[in-house]
């Protein structure tokens, strides 16, 4: 009886070992379907759309999925502000969605890009005071998990953020699997990156990054049948440097195209989102102003006006007034014309009436500006 009651525990024994194998075997599966499926979700909205901010919101869902956890972030590298911006975010307070966070020694992000290496604390109480983004905030307890992106064969992209409330969020496996997914986010987000740069290359001017002409006219278009649809206003604004020719000779080219993207950017700076404003050529500029009427756009355009007086420029106190200025021209669909390229030609006229009339001047198309006079201008002054 005894003997047998030993060889039943023995197999009973043998038997809670084979479970608890098959329980953690099982557990690893379930693990790896459930990255296996994270992966395909990503490569779907891969094959889907190029756009950047659909795929990261398809991300963002894959890890809200997947994983439990308070907040997270996936932060980028601007090229150009050489700056973190968070590109996605979730349980982040409003006042540092989308924006940029500065590089400071103490700033966890930027030390995980410079080490390279995935950052795990368990219990921040433990661990050094790091800040996170502009706020000063510095998280005092809970886990962290931080993970650069870098892609297989290109530099890192930005940093994935994941912070719990909770010590030890996060196991081993939850480690591993975050990593497999931000491996292949990485991956995912190099090729929408080079394809937004190089459609970017495609529509912007190379000096100053506004959208080229090209760019402009598709845009116009479509603006210009939407607000024949709707019938609402659509306002042009014509923009020429004063005295750009006279800047040049006196300061040079290299100078000359400083102050072309100095005032690209400034009048960037100052206009709505939803506005499209591009080079149109050498010095002069066009913005489109959808559903704007003369009024407001003669509000925009005196605002461009004054940021530009107001701002200082190298060499422009060798100009005629001694400094450098924009003239501004205005015309509005519906109100001045139903046709798409008789706006641009009226808004042109209005510019030149500005410019006769001594520059660094707002004037809004009206039907008392003839062609005469603004063609005897234009030929009579070379140096506009």
């Amino acid at each position: 009886m005894t003997e047998n009651v030993r060889i039943l525990q023995e197999t009973i024994t043998a038997l809670q070992k084979k479970f608890e194998k098959a329980e953690f075997m099982n557990k690893q599966l379930n693990s790896k379907m459930s990255e296996l499926d994270s992966l395909y979700q990503i490569g779907c909205a891969l094959s889907t759309t190029f756009e950047l901010d659909e795929v990261l919101r398809s991300i963002k869902d894959v890890f809200c999925q997947n994983f439990t956890f308070d907040r997270y972030s996936i932060l980028l590298y601007d090229e150009e502000a050489g700056l973190l911006r968070v590109a996605s975010s979730h349980g982040l307070h409003k006042s540092v969605q989308d924006n940029f966070v500065q590089d400071t020694d103490d700033n966890i992000f930027y030390n995980t890009i410079e080490n390279g290496e995935t950052v795990y604390y368990s219990d921040l109480s433990t661990s050094p005071r790091f800040k996170f983004y502009n706020n000063g905030h510095v998280h005092e307890k809970g886990s962290l998990i931080c993970m650069p992106l870098k892609p297989d064969h290109s530099c890192t992209l930005g940093v994935v953020s994941i912070y719990s409330e909770t010590l030890n969020a996060f196991s081993q496996e939850d480690i591993v699997s975050m990593e497999r997914i931000a491996s292949h986010v990485s991956n995912v987000l190099d090729k929408i990156l080079i394809f937004k740069h190089t459609k970017e290359l495609s529509i912007t001017d190379d000096l100053t990054g506004l959208y080229n002409r090209r760019y402009l006219n598709q845009r116009f278009e479509r603006e210009v049948l939407r607000a024949k649809r709707y019938k609402r206003p659509l306002s042009v604004i014509m923009i020429d440097i004063d005295y750009f020719k006279n800047y040049n000779d006196s300061n040079g080219h290299i100078l000359g195209d400083e102050v072309l993207k100095k005032v690209s950017h400034l009048m960037e700076s100052n206009i709505r989102k939803a506005d499209i404003l591009a080079r149109y050529g050498g010095e002069e500029f066009i913005l489109l102003l959808p559903e704007i009427d003369k009024e407001h756009a003669n509000t925009v355009a005196e605002k461009l006006r004054q940021t530009i007086e107001v701002s200082h420029f190298p060499g422009e106190e060798d100009l005629p007034n001694h400094r450098l200025t924009i003239s501004l021209g205005i015309s509005t669909l519906l109100n001045d014309t139903h046709h798409a390229q008789e706006l641009v030609d009226l808004a042109d006229k209005a510019l030149y009436k500005a410019k006769r009339d001594g520059r660094n001047r707002v004037v809004s198309y009206s039907p008392d500006i003839s062609d005469s006079e603004q063609k005897e201008y234009y030929y009579a002054n070379t140096a506009i």
